[in-house]
């Protein structure tokens, strides 16, 4: 799981693009002849411009920072998701438990639920600890205590199953997906 928003990311990918179409058309303006006779009825620009040399080496250490600082946001993005939801170990032995059986287990409890219209099942690590989300998009007009009461018999099962109880986040949403869905008919 990220940390940031995503419609915070969203507007900060505009920027960084916007500000690189800008810095793009400045660079071709003074480089290819076509861009700047396509900009020079908008910007009046200088024939020639003279730049500083001490000015160059602190454009240059700017973008040195702008690089690394995009780089550790990069390797640091993920949050830990994984695919093994369950790992024990007994002297040599090993036995792994994929977030596919955990997914299968929770639609399987869930199926039969009317006020659910998807579930979405990921797995992280959290502080060396696995941990499952469950995500619950419930129908317009839903009852949410009745799903979340469903919610927890399917944990419940899942420990069960997994014979080891796993640290679980339910999220409830609705909005978009669960107003445009169709209602469940039975033929």
């Amino acid at each position: 799981m990220t940390t940031t928003n995503r419609g915070f990311n969203r507007v900060l990918l505009f920027l960084i693009g916007l500000i690189g179409i800008v810095a793009g058309v400045v660079i071709g303006a003074g480089v290819l002849q076509p861009v700047r006779d396509a900009v020079q009825q908008y910007v009046t620009l200088p024939q020639q411009v003279t730049v500083p040399g001490a000015a160059l080496w602190i454009i240059a250490g700017v973008c040195a920072v702008v690089i690394v600082l995009a780089l550790v946001v990069v390797f640091t993005r993920g949050g830990g998701g994984t695919s093994v939801a369950v790992r024990e170990r007994t002297g040599d032995d090993q036995v792994t438990v994929n977030v596919a059986l955990v997914r299968d287990v929770i639609d399987h409890e869930l199926a039969d639920v009317h006020d659910i219209v998807t579930t979405k099942v990921d797995t992280y690590l959290v502080k060396k600890q696995r941990a499952a989300r469950i995500r619950v998009h419930v129908r317009r007009g839903g009852d949410a205590v009745t799903v979340l009461d469903a919610v927890d018999h399917a944990v419940t099962t899942l420990d069960r199953t997994l014979g080891r109880e796993v640290p679980v986040l339910v999220h409830l949403t609705g909005g978009t997906r669960t107003a445009l869905a169709r209602t469940t008919r039975v033929h």
